[in-house]
């Protein structure tokens, strides 16, 4: 078992988003590839002032994959940044930003 964990702690752990910008209120969707199968994951993210969210608990398909949709409603207007850590391999994703842009259009 810790033999294929180790196969696994190998392989690039990577996400990606949908798009890097998007209006308040609009869904967001994070992929990622190169998880550990069926285990847990920690979702992380921060504020655009830096201050991070606590962090979201998902878990990694057979494939080892990763879906996880961002419903931008309630976030501040600004860029923020996520990983994610694989809790069985100890290893962490590539960091990627998206930025949320107000919704309010100029009259």
């Amino acid at each position: 078992m810790w033999n294929m964990l180790r196969a696994w702690a190998q392989q690039k752990l990577v996400i990606k988003t949908d798009r890097a910008r998007l209006k308040s209120g609009e869904i967001l969707y994070l992929t990622g590839t190169g998880f550990t199968p069926d285990r847990a994951v920690i979702s992380h993210m921060t504020r655009p002032d830096k201050t991070e969210y606590d962090p979201l608990r998902l878990r990694a398909n057979a494939a080892g994959e990763i879906v996880h949709k961002i419903d931008t409603v309630m976030l501040d207007i600004g860029t923020f940044e996520v990983w994610v850590e694989d809790e069985a391999s100890r290893t962490t994703s590539n960091r990627i930003q998206f930025t949320v842009e107000s919704d309010l259009r100029e009259r």
